[in-house]
């Protein structure tokens, strides 16, 4: 997975596919923000519309409801305010019978009105009108102390069930000097088909749901048929509602109260349908945004062939240049006036003055290699007059004064011998200096033959050489495990020389001298050292150590050239590796030096 990854990472690709893949992703960010921003709005604004409609709807029909409960109410007033009718009631029906049967006749307005009766106050039937079909059984003195008609009003009751049907009441009161005397009850079925329910459902809106309720929630009905309640409370409705039905689908309902009776009409509608036109919506801004980053995709591919033509000539120019072909230049017709069309300008200018310094900078180099040759010969003679011409005299000045120490030394005093003593020694150094000299300006000469050298026993042989003057037991060595280099042997074998040797003299004033010789193995290298505790030197002039006479130690402390160190770096730097020191004046030093593994 991560190999993916990195095979097709964006820093990877060509100019050419980065710029068509960044506008389509800046188009398609765009058209999405802006989808989504659109549809959010769009989606906020219609369910308000379908609220507002909703709750339009739900009025009207409220309002149809009411005008018709006002038109029983008032012929039930009617017919409760005529003299027959209170005559009636008060003689127990023996009294204007007739008239009141005929009374009670004309409130029945079609097949739905079940049953009209006059009672009185006791609840017994006075009158009962030619057209009543049957009687329903039904809590007549709950009903009226629940809807508590007052003289002179009348009112649509609660809906009932009744024998598997749905009925509704209709009480109007019959009184005398303000006081109720009695009742007219119509009992009316409630049978709407449910073809009717549906064609009048359509009118409200496809997928709509028309449900009365009673106000106190005892009957939800679709106007059909008595149905489970909504999960709503209507008591607490002031607004549009949303809910989910038993199918998981949200819809939004609106109740209102039907003015004159204890009816709430409910109306609920699927948002879904609401919100066709949004998903509709969606469709579209998705097929123009897709249509819309094809195009950007197309365009950003021209654009970007159009760029990338003139910088691919551009790199092949400047790869040219780079193999070292300098009379390449760019043809600036092909990137016209534009900022390529300056930038292939001045690298034409660029190559020319590239052209011109790498000719003079040839030129220079034959003249600086004649001039480096010259002064070679001249090393190679100052190296031959210092190995004949200054070594012949030095010999003589050491033989002479070895000859007069021998013959003659007797016959000097003390102060005599002392001088004597100083011309020897000092003939010695000298001739051990110009031998170092010599070796130091000759390694520049020297080919590097690597090959793989057996560090630990080179190690072993190196000591065994330089303790061979020394006397037995004096220096503790402790040689550790050493990995072997891809060195030159002769120079390797120098290097250890050295550092060892260095190690012996500057530790040779200790009562006890330890020296280790060792090795680490790093990721890309071994790195060797040589650890005494000898004299140590101060960290703040490390950077003199390798340097051609330079010393830290005065010559009367500890003998030497000052070459010793610089002939080991030389040896070190032409083996491209590193060398090192760390030391603490009178805690000895320690010499890391590295060869890098081929």
């Amino acid at each position: 997975m991560q190999t993916w990854i990195n095979r097709f990472s964006f820093s990877r690709l060509s100019i050419q596919q980065r710029l068509p893949l960044l506008i389509c992703t800046l188009l398609l960010s765009a058209i999405t923000i802006y989808g989504f921003a659109n549809y959010y709005s769009l989606k906020k604004a219609i369910l308000a519309i379908g609220r507002e409609r909703l709750s339009s709807v739900t009025d009207q029909m409220s309002a149809m409801f009411g005008q018709s409960s006002q038109t029983l109410i008032k012929a039930g007033n009617n017919a409760a305010s005529q003299d027959a009718v209170i005559q009636c009631v008060k003689s127990g029906g023996n009294a204007f019978r007739k008239e009141t049967i005929e009374v009670l006749n004309k409130l029945h307005r079609d097949t739905t009105w079940v049953s009209t009766a006059l009672i009185n106050t006791d609840l017994k039937t006075i009158v009962r009108s030619a057209n009543s079909t049957g009687e329903l059984k039904v809590n007549l003195a709950g009903i009226l102390k629940y809807n508590n008609v007052g003289p002179n009003s009348s009112k649509v009751g609660r809906i009932f069930v009744v024998n598997g049907s749905m009925y509704y009441p209709i009480i109007s009161s019959v009184a005398e000097k303000n006081q109720t005397i009695g009742y007219i009850i119509s009992w009316v079925a409630l049978r709407i088909t449910q073809k009717a329910v549906t064609q009048f459902s359509k009118l409200v809106g496809t997928g709509a749901g028309i449900y009365m309720a009673n106000t106190d929630g005892s009957l939800w009905t679709d106007l059909v048929k008595p149905v489970p309640s909504l999960p709503v409370n209507i008591g607490k409705m002031s607004k549009v509602v949303e809910y989910p039905d038993a199918d998981g689908k949200q819809m939004m309902l609106s109740a209102k109260n039907v003015p004159g009776c204890d009816w709430i009409v409910l109306i609920a509608f699927p948002e879904n349908i609401v919100l066709s036109g949004v998903a509709t919506f969606v469709k579209w801004i998705s097929a123009i945004g897709l249509l819309l980053t094809a195009i950007g995709i197309f365009a950003a591919w021209r654009m970007s062939r159009n760029i990338t033509k003139p910088l691919k000539r551009l790199t092949v120019a400047a790869t040219a240049i780079a193999d070292g072909d300098y009379s390449t230049s760019l043809p600036i017709s092909l990137f016209k006036s534009d900022e390529l069309g300056k930038l292939a300008t001045a690298f034409n200018i660029m190559t020319g003055q590239i052209y011109h310094a790498h000719h003079d900078l040839e030129n220079k180099v034959l003249e600086r290699t004649a001039q480096l040759e010259n002064v070679n010969k001249e090393l190679e003679a100052f190296s031959y007059s210092v190995s004949h011409d200054l070594r012949t005299p030095l010999r003589a000045i050491n033989g002479y004064s070895i000859m007069l120490k021998e013959d003659y030394e007797s016959e000097l005093d003390t102060e005599g011998k002392r001088i004597l003593r100083n011309i020897i020694t000092n003939a010695k150094m000298m001739g051990q200096l110009i031998d170092d000299l010599l070796a130091f300006s000759r390694l520049g000469k020297k080919d590097l033959t690597r090959t793989t050298v057996d560090m630990q026993s080179l190690a072993v042989t190196v000591v065994q050489e330089l303790l061979q003057h020394e006397p037995e037991d004096k220096y503790h060595f402790n040689i550790g495990e050493l990995p072997p280099a891809e060195a030159d042997p002769d120079m390797t074998k120098q290097v250890l020389m050295n550092l060892v040797s260095n190690a012996i003299k500057y530790s040779s004033k200790k009562d006890k001298p330890e020296i280790e010789i060792g090795a680490t193995i790093e990721r890309n290298r071994v790195v060797y050292f040589v650890k005494d505790n000898g004299a140590g030197f101060d960290m703040a002039y490390s950077g003199k150590l390798f340097g051609v006479f330079q010393r830290l130690h005065s010559q009367e402390e500890f003998e030497g050239s000052g070459v010793g160190l610089a002939l080991v770096k030389r040896i070190i730097d032409k083996h491209k590796g590193e060398i090192w020191a760390e030391g603490k004046e009178g805690a000895g030093a320690t010499f890391y030096f590295s060869v890098p593994q081929i």
